[in-house]
Order: structure tokens, then sequence, then C-alpha cells
């Protein structure tokens, strides 16, 4: 973390940890408006001069006996701002402007309604581990889908409450945010705040100062808000801990979660962290007696986890990606009076345009990456710089205008699932369909209506969500992950899958879960579906100690780019010279070479990737490195970041 800081300007720092009107020069605590007398005002006078003018002396009378006195006091007095002025214009008060410092208000916090929720053994078992801890200790909460860990969480936040301290809910999506406020606001009668990029800056700034000076007992956000200032700490949580999210890539990097427990261990409380699939690092770091593992095997209240099979479809002809099988799996649920979500992790109609006669495929100017079809409304977009052109009616290549999509996205299987269910509403639910904070909550209302419903969506449907109704959840295209060229590919394939399947059968009736395979006996698919997620990370582990890549390594990446080829080459040379000058020996390096998206958002980009068993040798090297590529003679236009720990290494 040390060496990441070294790049990154002190001002980048603070850009992410304080709320912009704070940046602006807004102060931290609410300005208010103060009255009192004049220096040389004599009150007995003063009230003589003014026995024609009744309001006027009364209001005098009630700023000399307070001494000072407050706009807001004024007003619920029964007094104008015209009396104010007019006392004011005779000079016999001044105004005066302060700042507003509010009090901790402590409250229980405790509504009677979780008496009625009964735990299990495990969370019994969980919540007294937690409760007994003393000082610093990071709890990592495994729990299987449905499994009750946000009961667990809400008994554990009860104790520090009750105590006057309060608790940060850190959640991975501003999607889940709303769900999570009004859990907690219906469980607890003290102040519950929430923090995100979804707000407007006074809202963040009100919300930001009700946790600093303690007025917010209970504080939910996503990454940024783990630099949220409190006056009385108590409890740190973590939800999701896994999500990529919670990693900051660009500009001021840093890991949320990993930032979380450095500030839990600073402030000597405890932090838990919690998923129904943790990473492998987490994992690892519980093997390590780092954390202390905590299970939750079973799903609360009775509720069985639902069994992953996987349908073959190398030979079986496709229906817009769907098999026959598979939609007669849907229309059976649909039949029964139940709810259906289909998984798709690709928005957009389609994510390829085509010309028919001469084989062109649109392509954006500014990345090296397919335009995606969108069609509502119809458009072209970059899903990586987000750049948006309209659709072509012919082929600037050839001019023929037989063009054509291919493959499928959530746009054009929500147009195919409404004709072939055409009785059955389709609820589409990705980053196109929710733009407005509003929509989102409209379009969950209506799935927890309980009624019929085709749930289409990509990774905002994945996590968190509790849908009673659903019985049947169906994953398209599972197979990306099983060839990602990133290390972590197969993991995150599995974390998708289990988080996914975790969304059928949450409550009396039972789910099922089919996933869509051409590579149906691929061993990682095999052990996915015979094995519980703990077995199944444990094997992942076997192969990345054989494979010495993280967590039994350390990584850092350096990244270079500018809007020439040959200015991003000519500095990731002369950072790579100096690397190779500096480097021990037991230190490995990869590069500089092309990162694998060469061409993103019009910038070229070179990586240079280092690989250390040793954390403290990394930091060194990455210490000397910075300090001397600060001093290197950078190329027009052209940067370099470093990615301590990177997630994203394309």
């Amino acid at each position: 973390m040390g060496s990441e800081l070294l790049s990154t300007p002190i001002g980048e720092v603070l850009h992410a940890a304080l709320p912009s009107k704070l940046r602006r020069g807004e102060p931290s605590h609410q300005r208010q408006t103060q009255y009192r007398l004049q220096a040389h005002t004599v009150l007995e006078d003063a009230l003589q001069k003014l026995k024609r003018a009744p309001r006027q002396q009364a209001l005098l009378q009630s700023i000399g006996n307070a001494e000072t006195i407050s706009a807001s006091h004024i007003k619920e007095q029964g007094f104008d701002q015209t009396l104010v002025k007019k006392l004011i214009e005779q000079n016999l008060i001044v105004a005066e402007e302060t700042l507003q410092v509010e009090k901790n208000q402590p409250d229980p916090g405790i509504n009677s309604q979780r008496d009625e929720i009964k735990l299990n053994a495990s969370q019994q078992d969980a919540l007294a581990s937690i409760r007994a801890a003393q000082g610093f200790c990071c709890f990592l909460l495994h729990g299987v889908t449905g499994s009750g860990k946000t009961e667990v969480y809400m008994r554990a936040m009860e104790t520090h409450l009750e105590a006057g301290k309060q608790c940060l809910v850190l959640v991975p999506e501003i999607g889940l945010t709303p769900q999570t406020v009004a859990r907690f606001k219906e469980r607890f009668s003290c102040s519950v705040v929430s923090l995100h990029s979804g707000l407007t800056d006074v809202e963040r700034l009100k919300a930001w100062r009700h946790a600093n000076n303690g007025r917010a007992r209970i504080v939910i956000g996503t990454r940024s808000a783990v630099f949220t200032p409190l006056s009385a700490p108590g409890l740190i949580i973590i939800d999701e801990e896994h999500d990529a999210s919670f990693k900051q890539q660009d500009g001021f990097r840093y890991s949320a979660r990993d930032m979380a427990i450095k500030r839990a261990q600073s402030e000597n409380i405890t932090i838990i962290l919690g998923s129904a699939t943790p990473s492998l690092e987490s994992l690892n770091n519980a093997k390590d007696n780092k954390y202390q593992l905590l299970q939750l095997p079973q799903r609360a209240g009775g509720a069985k986890q639902s069994p992953l099979n996987v349908l073959d479809i190398a030979e079986a002809p496709l229906d817009q990606g769907f098999s026959e099988q598979l939609l007669i799996k849907i229309e059976t649920h649909l039949e029964a009076g139940n709810q259906v979500l289909v998984f798709i992790n690709r928005r957009g109609y389609a994510p390829m345009l085509q010309c028919n006669a001469c084989s062109w495929v649109c392509e954006c100017t500014n990345c090296f990456a397919q335009l995606t079809v969108h069609s509502q409304p119809p458009k072209l977009r970059c899903h990586h710089c987000e750049s948006v052109l309209p659709l072509p009616n012919h082929c600037p290549n050839c001019q023929s205008t037989e063009l054509y999509t291919l493959g499928a996205g959530t746009q054009k299987i929500e147009q195919f699932l409404s004709a072939k269910f055409d009785r059955t509403p389709v609820i589409r639910i990705d980053r196109d369909s929710t733009r407005s904070k509003k929509r989102l909550h409209e379009l969950l209302d209506n799935i927890h209506q309980g009624q019929p419903a085709i749930l289409l969506g990509t990774q905002m449907l994945a996590k968190g969500h509790h849908f009673p109704a659903v019985t049947l959840v169906a994953i398209l295209d599972a197979d990306i992950g099983l060839f990602s060229a990133d290390f972590r590919g197969q993991e995150q394939m599995a974390q998708t899958i289990v988080q996914v399947a975790g969304r059928a059968g949450r409550a009396d009736k039972p789910g099922e879960v089919v996933i869509q395979s051409r590579h149906a006996s691929h061993p990682a698919l095999s052990s996915l579906t015979a094995l519980n997620y703990e077995d199944y990370a444990q094997q992942l582990l076997m192969e990345r100690q054989s494979s010495q890549m993280p967590p039994f390594t350390h990584l850092a990446l350096i990244n270079v780019e500018a809007p020439k080829r040959t200015n991003a080459e000519q500095l990731v040379k002369s950072v790579a010279n100096v690397a190779a000058r500096l480097r021990p020996s037991q230190l490995e390096s990869i590069g500089p070479v092309p990162a694998p998206m060469e061409k993103r958002a019009g910038r070229y980009r070179m990586q240079i990737l280092f690989k250390s068993d040793k954390r403290l040798l990394l930091q060194r090297f990455l210490q000397q490195l910075c300090a001397e590529i600060d001093e290197l003679k950078i190329p027009a236009n052209a940067r370099w970041s470093l990615d301590v720990d990177p997630l994203d290494l394309i």
C-alpha cells in the first residue's frame, strides 16, 4: 500500500477520501448564524426606545436574555427575518456565523422484530465467537447463499450499538445499497446513512457529517466509504468480500477490503469479511490463522441448497442461445407459478455487427475491441471507453447493406423470451435498464410481488438479492471463464456461478440450477458441480501454489500508456532499464509487453509485471523504482501507474 502511494499525488488520495463539497472548501461542520447584542448596546435603554415597536422590543429582549441565539431558535419563537434586519440596521444586534457541532445522540438501536428470527446452531456459534472478540480481530464468515449472514451481521451490530459505538458496512454495488439500508432501517431504530456515488453532493456531505459527528450509528456504503470518519468506531463489515468492485482500478489504486482491515487494526476493533464465495486470498489467510474462519454450511429457515446441473449443448441446436431442454424447463417452472432467472453476463443486443458480403466487423476506433449493438435506442457502444456511434445502414468497406448481428446480449434475449413466453413478463436488469435509481427500485418491486416472471440480467442479479419466488436459475454462456487469459478466470467463474445459483430455492420451494456449456466435461465444471465451493477453492489453491501465483506470491504491475504507440514504448523501455538495474535476483520480471488489450480509450498500453514470494522485498524494490521513475523524462502525454496486487491484468 505504501509503495502505491509513492506514485499517487496526495491530492488524488484526498479526492477519493472526501466529499466533493469538502474539497471545494465547505466546512466539515454546518454553519449556523448566531445573534447577540452589540457591545455598546445597553439593553434597558434600547428596550425603552423600542416601546412603540413591541415585536422588535420582544425580539431584542429574547436576544438579550439568551446572550446569543441562533437563527433557527428565533424562527421557533415566531420572529421573522424582517424584525432581525431592523435591529441590525439600528446597530442594536450583530450577526455571527459559527460552525454547528452536533453531539452524538446515543440510542439503543434495537427493534423488537429480531426476536422473531431464530438462529440455527451454526449462526449461534459464529455470533458467539464474534461477541467474544476483544480488540482487533478479523473474522471470515463463509456462509452458503441464503445461510443468514446478514442476520449474524445485525446481531453482532446490536452489541456495539448498545455500547454507543458505530458500525461501518461496505457493500460492492450501488444497486445492493438501497435494500441493505431498508433492511437495517427496519431492524434498527438508530440513524442509518448511506454513502455512494449515486448520491448528490448535498446528500453525500450530510451523510459524511452525520458519520463524523456520531449522529449516524450505522454507515452503509460502497468502496470509498472506507475513508468515512467515525467518532466512535465499533465494528466494520465487508459484505461479499471477494468482489472485485472493492478494488479501485484507476487513479489512486486501493483495495477497500484491505484498507478496512488495516483501519480495524489501527482502531483496535473487530472486522467481519462475509461471502458465500470467499476469495482465495482470504481463504488462505484463514488457513494461515491470520483470519478466524466462521462457517455457515446450511441455509437458514430450512431452505435447501439447489443442485448444479450442467447441460451439454456441444451438439445441440440452439434457439437464440437456448437449448430445447432449457426452454422446456423454463416453461415448466412458469406454469407452476414460479419465477425463472436467466443469467448472461453480456449486456446490449449483440456483441458483434458483421458484413455478410466481405466479413467486415465493426470495431471501436479508440480501443482494440468490437462495438456492441444496442437496440434501445439503436446504437453501437464500446463497453470499454463508452463511446457511442449510430448504427450504420451499409458496410463502410464494400458498401453492402447485408449487415447482421452475431451472438446475443440481454436486449436480444429479452426480445426472444418476450415472444416465446408472451403471457409472462420479462424483467431485464442490467446497467442499461437501470440507469436511474428509481427504475431499479421499480423493477425490484415488481420481482418481489412474486408473480410468475422471467428475470433476465447480468452481474447486477448475481449476488445479494433475495428472490423467494425464483425456483429455476439458467446460466447461459458459462464457458467464458474456462479459457480466460487471466489466472483468476476460473476462480471468478466459480464465484459467479455459485452466487447466481444461490438465487434459486431460497424459500420453501425447492430450486434448480441449469448451466449450459459446450465443454460440459471440462474438469473445472465437473469439480464445481461435484464439490462445495470451499473444496473447489482448495483445489484452485493447490494449483496456484504449484504455479507460484497469488496468494503464494505477490504481484505488482507497472502500466504505461500514451496516445502514440512510440511514446508508450519509449517510456516503458526507460522504466524497464531502471527496473533491470534495481531488481534483486530473487524477484521475477515479465515484460515489457503490450497489454492484452493494447489500445483502450485512445491510448496505447504497455506493461511490466513483477513477482516475488517475499512482500517486503517487493515493496523495497518498488519504493526505489518509483523514486527513480519520477526522475525520468516522460514523453508527451504519456503516463505511468503502479498497481500492487492487481486484479485486472487485461
